[in-house]
């Protein structure tokens, strides 16, 4: 048993590896396609539900975001052609963001790109470094109960 500080310095350890990942990405993608990182995941996710798309609920749920910053962040891409937002035919009180053609399109050219730069940001680790790394992160899942465990 530690007394804490250990887990304390893992957590910080991910924590920055995680935060200068995404910040390198964040910086690649806007660079080459002046798309911001959450706009990436935004364009992800619909990415993975094409055509049909999702309704804005469900969105924000997998984005483990507000639907407010749903709304903030897929402005944009309605703005510049690459997501439309429709009326749900089931829910006319409900609203349905998709990929356009375009969209896919870019998506496409920024998955592939996307997909080196995490090979890269990965590149010190052999293949067992990175199955041990996930088998151990596999292992983490946050305590949902807020009181402690002593208690």
């Amino acid at each position: 048993m530690t007394d804490g500080r250990d887990t304390l310095r893992a957590w910080l350890t991910l924590l920055n590896a995680s935060n200068a990942i995404k910040k390198s990405v964040d910086a690649q993608l806007r660079t080459r396609f002046g798309v911001s990182i959450s706009r990436f995941d935004v364009m992800s996710a619909l990415q993975r539900c094409y055509p049909e798309g999702l309704r804005a609920g469900e969105l924000s749920r997998q984005l483990m975001v507000t639907e407010g910053n749903t709304t903030q962040v897929t402005a944009p891409l309605i703005r510049d052609g690459f997501v439309k937002r429709r009326v749900s035919p089931k829910d006319a009180r409900g609203v349905i963001f998709s990929l356009t053609p375009e969209g896919v399109s870019l998506f496409n050219d920024m998955a592939a790109e996307h997909k080196e730069w995490i090979h890269e940001a990965f590149a010190r680790l052999n293949s067992r470094d990175l199955s041990t790394l996930r088998a151990l992160l596999d292992q983490l899942e946050p305590d949902t109960n807020t009181k402690r465990k002593s208690e």
